[in-house]
């Protein structure tokens, strides 16, 4: 069995080399789409080429972040794959078994001779400390998240290549086709950022597609400004805790319907008007 994963990025030079790492680590293959990266994205991931990536194709920037031109080119190329399972996934993100000790390569194999053709993820966001030490520290060794479930379904991100299954028409969340969702969640760790000062980067300035926008995508991405976009602190009781960063014993008792900087602002910290947009 052959399991690829598709990953487009833009200016990720603090996070592809824990991206590609981790997913070879899982047992995966990689082809990544540059999306016209003004940093040294590319060039580190590069070392990577005969090492678990395949290759490295370029996606031109047009401007504005538009999701959908990103998953119409990952399936553009997942047309001419013969790999038997597809893996959707990001930059910042860290895709897992829940089963201890299990790859994903292996628990995809497990689902794939118990005769399913997907699987869903539960996303668990970790945040590091509220500081700017870990910028240039290790991703996987943060500790502090929160379970992010706005609905469910939410994140069916591997499926069996060849069965007519599609994402691209739901934000790449879930499938359209003949759906046999295997019965069980895997893990998506999330590390939607790496400091304070990554978040107001990332967020504060982004420009969306406005056709993606009035179809509900991006919606709590566009409530996010330099206001409240400032980390929870330990005392809010509002985290969980990992007893160790290697640990799968995620806990999904308390599922978040929005993220932390939406929970910022229903407790009337001040927003910009912009706020109302969607």
């Amino acid at each position: 069995m052959r399991v690829v994963a598709i990953l487009c990025v833009r200016n990720e030079e603090q996070q592809i080399a824990s991206t590609l790492s981790d997913l070879i680590s899982e047992g995966l293959e990689i082809i990544m789409i540059d999306h016209d990266s003004r940093d040294a994205t590319r060039e580190r991931a590069a070392q990577f080429l005969g090492k678990g990536l395949r290759q490295i194709n370029h996606l031109p920037w047009q401007g504005r972040f538009s999701l959908h031109q990103q998953l119409e080119e990952k399936q553009r190329i997942i047309v001419g794959l013969t790999d038997d399972w597809i893996v959707h996934v990001d930059a910042d993100e860290w895709l897992t078994s829940y089963s201890p000790g299990e790859t994903l390569f292996e628990g995809i194999q497990r689902v794939d001779r118990a005769g399913y053709n997907c699987i869903h993820f539960n996303e668990f966001v970790f945040l590091p400390a509220a500081d700017d030490s870990t910028v240039s520290g290790n991703r996987r060794m943060h500790t502090r998240y929160y379970f992010y479930q706005p609905e469910y379904p939410f994140l069916i991100r591997a499926w069996k290549n060849g069965q007519g299954l599609c994402n691209t028409e739901d934000a790449g969340h879930l499938l359209r086709g003949n759906v046999r969702m295997f019965p069980h969640d895997f893990h998506l760790r999330h590390y939607i950022f790496l400091s304070e000062s990554h978040a107001l980067r990332k967020y504060t300035g982004r420009i969306f597609e406005p056709q993606e926008i009035a179809r509900g995508w991006h919606r709590d991405r566009i409530v996010a400004f330099s206001s409240n976009l400032g980390f929870p602190r330990d005392q809010d009781g509002e985290l969980h805790v990992l007893r160790h960063w290697l640990s799968k014993d995620l806990d999904t008792s308390r599922p978040r319907k929005s993220h932390y900087w939406q929970w910022q602002s229903a407790r009337g910290i001040q927003l910009p008007p912009q706020a109302s947009v969607g």
